[in-house]
């Protein structure tokens, strides 16, 4: 496994290590788009402007077979998104006529500060539109507010094409860009899963007031966490649990087998001895290799901290964790700009010499 793969997109934002997934091909800048892609394959691009009406533009795409495209505006100015009155975008591309959406293709959730926009935006052209043209002007509208701004559309066909390829919708007749005849694909053993909500009862609970991971904002769900189908009988969870540091997020694990759900302990050494704990920080998990990775940050910079990787294995009452590394180094006094971070070279503390 490939040190701190980067698989839950908010892990690496707030480690501060976004363009670290440019390794794993998850992140690419195209001019002013940034793309990233989630380990379940789903992926988004987007913009953000200053000293512009709109502050940001979104297309976010699942990694489900022929799923739509959403696209998320953001007003500078959030009175727009808290007035009353039915909420009207429209996107017009190099002078065009324009898309108008409005009534329930135009949603704006509390606190967002943003519309969502929904529709078939691949069958009524607008893609292509964003694929070939100059600019795109937006003009977002509610009661009696109204913005318009231009958004640069150089770059667009590039994230286009990465989001295709990453997706593996090149030649399918449900890619964006470079579509084909090919039938989609079969979905992905793995989903995201954006709230709280679509978990089992038996996980929910830890999320419920007393809980274990009863501070866990539900917003931090959204790219965080996912569900694994390793068979028809057993299903792995990897949600946020509990509130977020500066710089280390906590998560948990959870397996249901055979109808039996029950938190995945993390082992780890403590004081030269076998240890667990319920939770690890800045979890990334690989649902090919079935295995994960954690880096508990010392401090900001990440020049030291604990890293440590596991696999799934079949204990006797169903799938448990085994560690296979665990690096430890301490928070030195002085930090040179000069100095490689690698935790793989870090001392081991498993597996003991």
């Amino acid at each position: 496994m490939r040190y701190l793969k980067a698989t839950l997109t908010l892990v690496t934002l707030l480690s501060g290590a976004l363009s670290s997934q440019a390794d794993d091909g998850a992140y690419k800048e195209f001019k002013s788009w940034q793309v990233s892609c989630s380990q379940t394959r789903s992926c988004s691009m987007r913009q953000f402007l200053s000293d512009n009406p709109l502050s940001g533009f979104e297309l976010q795409r699942s990694g489900k077979p022929e799923a739509p495209v959403v696209l998320v505006v953001s007003p500078s100015d959030n009175a727009l998104i808290e007035g009353e009155g039915v909420a009207e975008v429209t996107i017009s591309v190099d002078g065009s006529e324009p898309l108008v959406m409005t009534g329930s293709t135009v949603s704006a959730e509390p606190g967002t500060y943003a519309f969502t926009l929904n529709g078939d935006f691949i069958g009524d052209g607008l893609i292509d539109s964003l694929k070939n043209g100059t600019t795109a002007t937006v003009t977002m509208k509610r009661g009696e507010k109204t913005a318009k701004a231009d958004l640069p559309l150089a770059g667009a066909a590039a994230s286009l094409l990465f989001i295709d390829e990453y997706q593996d919708r090149i030649g399918h007749v449900d890619a964006m860009s470079a579509k084909g005849d090919k039938a989609p694909n079969p979905p992905l053993p793995v989903t995201d899963l954006m709230s709280i909500a679509e978990l089992p009862e038996g996980i929910r609970s830890h999320f419920a007031e007393g809980g274990d991971c009863a501070e866990t904002d539900p917003a931090m769900f959204n790219g965080n966490a996912l569900s694994h189908a390793i068979d028809e009988n057993t299903t792995i969870y990897v949600t946020p649990c509990g509130m977020s540091g500066a710089y280390n997020m906590p998560y948990a694990a959870y397996a249901d087998a055979y109808g039996m759900i029950f938190p995945l302990a993390f082992p780890t050494m403590v004081d030269g001895a076998p240890s667990a704990t319920p939770q690890a920080f800045n979890l990334a998990y690989d649902w090919e290799t079935k295995s994960f990775s954690s880096f508990f940050k010392g401090r900001g910079i990440g020049d030291c901290g604990t890293y440590s990787q596991w696999r799934i294995a079949e204990g006797a009452m169903g799938p448990q964790l085994v560690l296979t590394e665990e690096t430890y180094r301490d928070c030195p006094e002085q930090f040179s700009e000069t100095d490689e971070i690698d935790p793989g070279s870090w001392p081991k503390t498993w597996p003991v010499k």
